[in-house]
């Protein structure tokens, strides 16, 4: 037997969304002279999206140009060509693909154990066999109250198979425990307590009392009892006899099968 550590985990999913998305403003009244882009096009940090001409009768001024605050993806347009905008009206909106980001639900159970985690690194699976990898960078401090949820947020590099909209399925660690984990089969049930069947010094069987823990799936961690190193049998046959050699254990097994 050997100490190890075994990490208990929930399943979540969420969708892939950009790392950011920036909408423009037009900072003026006016009309809209020319829209230099198309939703989907690529842009640079400073590009001109949209070219704005001030609404003063009269008067001449230089047009506005709405440039681009990121580097990035046209995603919307919120104006036509030859409109009439006022201040503070939405013109285009850029979203930065370089990264995305993920946010999962999570019970206000769940919510605690997991930020209790730290930043932990994840791989995310799609319904389609995509994987990706990103890391859990925080967990929310109070929930929706509308729903009582919390929410998680996850970043993921651009990477291949990665793309926006998508939605990924995960597990999020919430507990980790250390110590030795054996078969649940392993132990029995002797005159009201448990004990499991060792190889001793002398290499010989023998039965020993232990103190099972928590399940972890089909094994079982043993709060005490079983000295690290200890060897034992990695199921029961049923020849196991206190006193029995290994290797009269080994040559009764083979008689049997």
């Amino acid at each position: 037997s050997k100490l190890e550590t075994r990490t208990t985990s929930i399943n979540v999913a969420g969708r892939l969304e950009p790392a950011r998305r920036i909408l423009h403003t037009v900072g003026i009244a006016g009309f809209v002279e020319a829209i230099h882009v198309s939703v989907g096009d690529r842009v640079a940090e400073g590009q001109t999206l949209v070219t704005v001409s001030r609404d003063a009768p009269g008067e001449s001024y230089r047009p506005l140009l709405v440039v681009s605050r990121i580097a990035g993806r046209v995603s919307d347009i919120q104006l036509m060509q030859g409109s009439e905008l006022r201040s503070g009206a939405a013109a285009v909106t850029v979203i930065d693909d370089s990264e995305y980001r993920l946010v999962a639900a999570l019970s206000d159970k769940d919510a605690f154990r997991v930020a209790g985690m730290g930043k932990t690194a994840v791989t995310a699976h799609s319904a389609d066999g995509v994987s990706l990898r990103g890391s859990l960078i925080s967990v929310s401090a109070e929930p929706d109250y509308a729903t009582g949820l919390f929410s998680a947020t996850l970043r993921f590099a651009a990477q291949a198979g990665a793309r926006i909209g998508m939605v990924l399925f995960m597990d999020l660690p919430v507990e980790a425990v250390s110590g030795q984990f054996v078969r649940q089969t392993l132990i029995v049930r002797r005159f009201g307590r448990s004990v499991m069947w060792v190889v001793g010094a002398d290499e010989k069987l023998k039965q020993i009392p232990v103190t099972p823990g928590k399940p972890h799936g089909d094994d079982i961690i043993i709060t005490s009892g079983l000295e690290p190193g200890t060897r034992y049998p990695s199921r029961l046959t049923g020849y196991e006899k206190e006193g029995l050699s290994v290797q009269e254990y080994r040559e009764a097994q083979k008689k049997g099968s």
